[in-house]
């Protein structure tokens, strides 16, 4: 059957590529999706009680006692109707897309960053418009560059604070001038703080009260719950919240999801712990990266991936032959065949001598 004049005409016309590799050799060294390399605190698996939690019964239709808990850890940041729970944080992004992207709608972002949410806009039917970060300034991020392209057609910007795939950090007063700017011409902003965790909670634009303002986090990536699948959302300003709440169905997070991730939430020393760790490990790869003939683009030291480059050759390949699972930078608008995302391994060492 052809359903191509029944169904929306960007379904067809995008492809979907993933970072995500199946079928690949075996004792490799995982550098690829971008998880905290030391996992989450073990204690916690002896403290949930399983055989409290009823599975044949719906979980709390809109995780209220976490949404509760994420007010506190945040010291009060925003309220429990200001925060919404989602299946990972890129549930919460379909769920913004859903109600803000329509057939021809623009969104404002620069490359390169996070793939998949460019890609999720342009099967909603949505013109993605970008600011290519430079090679020759390591891909530093511009906030001037970015707010001079903001125009009244665009209907959101989209920012990765820290950025994907350099782990880059965007100071958080360079957030909020792009963020007045936007509300100037009327345009949402949506910053994406997936990798948040592993940075200051001062530099997080929870911190900042506007009505058009977005900030989405995840507990995949420093709190180490990938495999849950928990993200939430703040939103701050009303008119942002009802459009969400209308798109916005319950039952999105089990409730042994639930208590595993509160659990994680009692134990902020093992972030801290990790966040050491990956920056003493990190210097490693980068100076040995270097002095191998590697560039490595503009980064924060506590974020775990970097990208990194060496001319003339496929490095996502050459790492692979070495037994290095990596991310390509062909995963990426902006990059080529040279580029690669590595995500810091637990140990230097391991990276390093398969180099």
């Amino acid at each position: 059957m052809i359903f191509e004049a029944k169904f929306r005409k960007s379904l067809f016309e995008v492809e979907r590529e993933s970072y995500v590799k199946e079928n690949l050799p075996m004792n490799l060294l995982d550098c690829s999706l971008g998880t905290n390399p030391y996992g989450f605190p073990k204690e916690i698996l002896k403290e949930i009680k399983l055989e409290s939690t009823n599975l044949s019964k719906y979980p709390s239709p809109y995780n209220d006692v976490l949404r509760e808990t994420l007010v506190e850890y945040w010291g009060g940041a925003f309220s429990k109707n200001e925060v919404f729970i989602g299946v990972g944080s890129m549930g919460c992004l379909e769920k913004i897309n859903k109600f803000a992207i329509s057939q021809g709608s623009h969104v404002l972002g620069y490359v390169p960053q996070f793939q998949e949410y460019i890609t999720e806009v342009k099967i909603m039917g949505g013109i993605y418009d970008y600011v290519a970060l430079k090679e020759e300034n390591d891909f530093e991020f511009s906030p001037d560059e970015l707010i001079e392209k903001i125009k009244y057609e665009h209907v959101l910007i989209y920012i990765d604070n820290p950025n994907n795939p350099t782990g880059q950090v965007i100071p958080l007063d360079s957030i909020e001038e792009i963020v007045k700017k936007a509300a100037s011409k009327d345009v949402i902003v949506v910053v994406d703080e997936a990798y948040g965790d592993f940075v200051d909670k001062k530099n997080s634009a929870i911190n900042l009260n506007y009505p058009n303002l977005m900030v989405v986090r995840s507990f995949s990536k420093g709190l180490g719950l990938a495999n849950l699948r928990i993200g939430y959302v703040v939103i701050k300003g009303m008119e942002l919240r009802e459009l969400y709440s209308k798109v916005n169905l319950p039952f999105q997070v089990s409730t042994l999801a639930e208590k595993i991730a509160l659990k994680v939430l009692e134990h902020p020393e093992f972030l801290k712990e990790s966040i050491k760790k990956i920056s003493k490990e990190k210097r490693k790869i980068i100076d040995h990266l270097k002095k191998v003939g590697f560039n490595v683009a503009k980064t924060e030291i506590s974020v775990p991936i970097l990208l990194a480059s060496k001319k003339g050759i496929d490095t996502y390949n050459y790492l692979l032959q070495r037994g290095v699972l990596t991310v390509s930078g062909e995963n990426f608008l902006g990059l080529d065949s040279s580029y690669v995302r590595i995500r810091v391994s637990e140990k230097a060492e391991a990276f390093i001598e398969r180099l």
